[in-house]
């Protein structure tokens, strides 16, 4: 079973950095031609725009996501400076990290309505008539996978908080 786990989690990893390096490359590219076409050449590419949008919506919240499971996302800590205890402070970091994850859950309570609501109305983007549930369902897709790797920092927390190892640590 935690071997299952373990590949399913090294798996979606795996995927968001795969993700990102070709979403990142493609950016590149298609920022690159479309300079060129139209500064070079005088005429632009037709929807080259709403492309790069729509990668860049889902590299954005992909990026977030994965910040999320490295934990580098950004933190205002000064507690460590009074809490000395690693007890105390891994208790004072699951209390953090347990009301982000109550966040991250609210985020995803409002993100699904929005996608189901751009699914139901059938909306589309103007010029290359893509449906809009393309682009925004990157941000319900990019909460749902922020909440999942919230909650492992919380777990984790509360468990060094007890003396136990990380459950982090083992996944990895």
């Amino acid at each position: 079973m935690f071997k299952t786990i373990r590949f399913i989690w090294h798996g979606l990893v795996y995927l968001q950095r795969i993700f990102m390096l070709f979403a990142g490359c493609i950016i590149t590219l298609l920022v690159f031609i479309e300079v060129m076409l139209r500064y070079v050449m005088g005429s632009p590419l037709f929807g080259v725009e709403e492309l790069i949008v729509l990668i860049a919506m889902w590299l954005y919240f992909i990026g977030a996501s994965y910040g999320s499971y490295e934990r580098s996302h950004i933190k205002a800590e000064l507690i460590n400076t009074w809490v000395k205890s690693p007890k105390k402070y891994a208790l004072v970091r699951s209390i953090s990290s347990g009301i982000t994850f109550i966040l991250s859950l609210i985020m995803v309570s409002w993100t699904y309505p929005f996608f189901i609501w751009s699914i139901t109305k059938g909306g589309t983007s103007q010029a290359l008539l893509l449906p809009m549930y393309y682009f925004q369902s990157a941000v319900f897709v990019g909460a749902i996978l922020m909440s999942l790797y919230f909650f492992t920092e919380f777990v984790d927390y509360v468990l060094q908080s007890f003396g136990r190892k990380s459950y982090f640590e083992r996944l990895n």
